[in-house]
């Protein structure tokens, strides 16, 4: 029974290492180059393909944060989640003034090649929403969600 308990552990252990040590073979040079180049210092990396995109998911400093790629390996854009405080002093009195009462429920950091954007996820009484703001504080578009 014993040798029976410790071959089945090696095994498991042989084939839990492989499965995390091999590399994923969705995922190109090209892409896995501009990773490193991009977000050198990522910990804890999970890639998906999401549409015609590659997503990678990992903490970097600290914060989690997603990137897509295209195939080519060209980043496409990032995100990252971040406390209020953390925010452009522009963009959170933006949102101070225009919801005064409110209770932030997320926030994320939005790059692109369109530029930076921050979406907030915010409850005021009875109400949520998803307000996206610019990085020079003006509130781009107002998202209204089921509570």
């Amino acid at each position: 029974m014993k040798k029976l308990l410790l071959s089945l552990s090696l095994v498991l252990t042989v084939a839990a290492g492989t499965a995390f040590a091999s590399p994923d073979p969705s995922i190109n040079e090209a892409v896995k180059e501009s990773f490193k180049k991009e977000f050198s210092g990522a910990e804890l990396v999970e890639w998906r393909e999401v549409g015609n995109h590659l997503k990678a998911t990992f903490v970097l400093n600290g914060y989690r944060t997603e990137a897509y790629f295209n195939q080519e390996g060209e980043l496409q854009g990032s995100a990252r989640s971040l406390f209020f405080s953390q925010l452009p002093l522009v963009v959170m009195t933006a949102i101070d003034k225009r919801y005064t009462e409110a209770d932030i429920i997320d926030v994320n950091e939005l790059n692109s090649a369109a530029g930076t954007y921050y979406r907030i996820t915010l409850e005021t009484g009875k109400k949520k929403y998803r307000v996206r703001v610019d990085a020079d504080g003006t509130v781009v578009d107002t998202e209204r969600l089921r509570k």
